[in-house]
């Protein structure tokens, strides 16, 4: 038969196909509106280092429109949204997905100006703040679990194991200090160890739950490795969604004989599930085929990911330490210890480079401008990545040593390469 003949004898669809798979273009504008707020977040936790430290309550302010505002923002617009496409299910509807950002991003807005207004003292403004994040993390949860009713793809069990786990984690964790902000007799009595409890649900249950539970998918398509279950990766899940529930009980227990082994259980967990996260993005690392284009972006992003785990475990020792030392008692729990390996290397850094590999995956525009969002975000990519890695160290060795100009240089690094992350994602944003 002749080549013509054969191209005669081929079907033609004089329609186009009908669409496969549920419509996920409002949940993508969703999911990227969020994500702008949460830049928007990270550029005020920036300029308020600049206001009087009385003003900003130390590092208060900061740090917590850094965590509840920046990070909770992204992660109410990421995680049903990751669910849902993972899962290959329908999407909830647009304005309950707007309404869950909302109510988080107000929440920690209405928090923080509730707070800084009463001198941080108890505040029913700040209160009403912390009761509006959990009704927006309760639908986010919501949000993440009505697509799986129907969903027609793979199931990933340790990916919504996680996500549920870091949903009931933050909600304890906050309606914990929404009680002590409204003013609660039995919460403020025990503030001391219950304020140590809150820090461990939301730092390292709800946040670094999320963000382990996404990269056991997520790092490995960033390398550009196949998506396969690693045991590291089902470890590190395991071990970090009872850590923090663990630590948090001991601490709530007091002076309890248990407190002391609850506890102590716990950062053992928090330990062990640490290191399994970053041997989970070594295994993803090596495994990686090699991309051929826009090589920058790639090296920014893939290495943020691969060098964010290694701060979450130098993090869980400082942590760790302190309660090995000191039990549930005084001098157990410090939120300075932590800025540096925790706030900046791990969630930071991760937030960034999330933010650079999606805003040009799920935005809208046309493959050629994808293209150029590519190759804006990775300029000067490498020196980015050593300016803020490297800043985190410093900032680290100041704050052991006591040095202020140490910790000054190594703030100023992170500082000056984040900015410079921050601009190119408001440049690409606006093309």
């Amino acid at each position: 038969m002749s080549i013509s003949l054969q191209a005669r004898a081929l079907p033609v669809l004089e329609t186009e196909p009908a669409r496969r798979g549920p419509d996920r273009s409002a949940d993508r504008r969703v999911t990227l509106a969020g994500l702008v707020v949460a830049i928007i977040f990270v550029a005020l936790a920036v300029l308020s280092l600049a206001l009087p430290a009385g003003a900003r309550l130390g590092l208060w302010l900061p740090v917590h429109l850094a965590l509840a505002g920046a990070a909770g923002t992204a992660i109410a617009a990421m995680l049903p949204f990751f669910v849902a496409a993972l899962a290959v299910g329908r999407p909830v509807p647009a304005p309950v997905r707007v309404a869950s950002l909302v109510l988080v991003a107000g929440g920690a807005l209405l928090g923080v100006a509730g707070r800084l207004a009463s001198g941080g003292d108890t505040s029913l403004v700040a209160a009403g703040g912390a009761g509006a994040f959990v009704a927006g993390m309760t639908l986010v949860g919501l949000s993440a679990a009505l697509p799986l009713r129907a969903a027609s793809g793979t199931r990933r069990v340790i990916t919504e194991a996680a996500y549920a786990v870091a949903i009931v984690d933050v909600l304890v964790g906050v309606s914990i200090v929404a009680l002590f902000l409204a003013g609660d007799a039995d919460v403020v009595s025990a503030w001391s160890r219950l304020r140590a409890a809150h820090a461990w649900l939301n730092l390292l249950g709800f946040v670094t739950l999320v963000i382990a539970g996404t990269l056991v998918h997520f790092a490995p398509t960033v390398a550009g490795s196949r998506i396969r279950r690693r045991r590291a990766g089902a470890t590190a899940v395991s071990l970090l969604a009872i850590a923090a529930p663990l630590v948090a009980t001991g601490y709530a227990a007091g002076a309890a004989a248990l407190a002391g082994v609850l506890a102590s259980a716990g950062v053992v967990a928090a330990l062990a599930g640490a290191a399994a996260l970053a041997l989970h993005g070594l295994h993803a690392h090596r495994d990686r085929a090699g991309w051929t284009t826009d090589l920058a972006w790639h090296r920014f992003t893939g290495t943020s990911l691969l060098l964010a785990p290694a701060w979450l475990l130098v993090a869980t020792l400082v942590a760790a330490a302190g309660v090995l030392a000191h039990g549930t008692g005084p001098g157990s729990w410090r939120l300075d210890d932590l800025i540096g390996p925790l706030v900046l290397g791990f969630v930071l850094q991760v937030l960034l480079a999330s933010v650079t590999h999606l805003v040009p995956a799920i935005g809208p525009g046309t493959p050629d401008a994808h293209a150029r969002q590519r190759r804006l975000l990775g300029r000067v990519a490498t020196w980015r990545l050593l300016g803020f890695n490297l800043g985190v160290g410093l900032f680290i060795a100041g704050h052991l040593a006591s040095s202020s100009a140490l910790g000054l240089i190594g703030g100023a690094m992170v500082l000056v390469s984040g900015v410079a992350t921050l601009t190119l994602l408001g440049a690409s944003l606006r093309r």
